[in-house]
């Protein structure tokens, strides 16, 4: 099959927000096919290929009305918002950020009063050296 405008296929591999997955999409003869491949964990470079080579002729292509762009940021943004809000790892990672600046806030605050504590003592001695 000659690569033309109309012939082509397009391979995106994404995260979905849960398991990583291929879109395959297909355009023979202005007609367009698409297919998606759930591969689960993070696959390694040595996977994708092997899946290329091996299982890409296995993945069921459908008929779909034309080809869209599609935006998986925006495409994102909208599944948080369906879903209820903010990933959860999001959520947490943003706590234990809060966290660790209240506690760096703290230790600061007590840094610095421990530096002016030194300082008057070294003060006072100073003066004592004098008397």
């Amino acid at each position: 099959m000659k690569i033309t405008e109309d012939n082509f296929t397009i391979t995106t591999i994404y995260f979905d927000g849960q398991f990583w997955c291929a879109l395959i999409e297909r355009c023979e003869d202005g007609k367009t096919y698409a297919g998606r491949h759930v591969f689960g964990a993070e696959p390694s470079n040595p996977e994708i290929l092997n899946w290329m080579v091996h299982g890409f002729a296995n993945v069921p292509l459908l008929p779909v009305d034309g080809r869209t762009k599609i935006r998986f940021k925006k495409l994102a943004k909208t599944e948080q918002k369906n879903v209820g809000g903010i990933p959860k790892s999001l959520t947490a990672f943003s706590e234990a950020q809060k966290e660790y600046a209240k506690e760096r806030k703290t230790m600061k605050c007590r840094q610095k009063k421990l530096e002016e504590k030194e300082k008057y003592l070294l003060k006072q001695l100073k003066r004592k050296k004098r008397k």
